[in-house]
């Protein structure tokens, strides 16, 4: 019994992320500027984001009038390093603000004090009377 080996195209022939295939729609991307350590980076710094659907909307934002800036070979990855950066950016921040100030910190409790309300009090006093001196 002859086993037949596979073929050499079909051995060497890499497997693209389907982030990388959705980018290459675009004119200014070239699959092969990728190399596998730009493809593992992007996949290790943004895990916490979905590649796939940021892959979608970077091209879609891109397909249209405005033009990827493209001067120098393999430029394009510069852009969809900043585009993931700044949606990394904004997921934290969306985060962080969702979470509130914690319960027990001292800005919680000090807007609920007396000595909040007193000095609340004591600045409105304050205009007032400023205000009753103008006039």
């Amino acid at each position: 019994l002859k086993i037949m080996k596979p073929m050499q195209g079909e051995m060497w022939e890499q497997e693209y992320p389907e982030w990388l295939i959705i980018l290459d729609r675009l004119n200014e991307v070239t699959i092969s500027d990728a190399d596998d350590n730009f493809i593992k980076d992007i996949e290790k710094d943004y895990e916490s984001i979905n590649i796939v659907d940021e892959a979608k909307k970077f091209e879609y934002y891109w397909s249209g009038k405005r033009k990827l800036k493209t001067n120098r070979k393999g430029s394009w990855k510069l852009g969809w390093k900043n585009w993931l950066d700044k949606t990394k950016r904004q997921k934290e921040y969306y985060e962080r603000t969702k979470q509130g100030t914690p319960k027990n910190s001292a800005a919680n409790n000090y807007f609920r004090s007396k000595e909040y309300l007193q000095e609340v009090r004591r600045k409105q006093k304050e205009r007032k009377s400023r205000r009753s001196e103008i006039d």
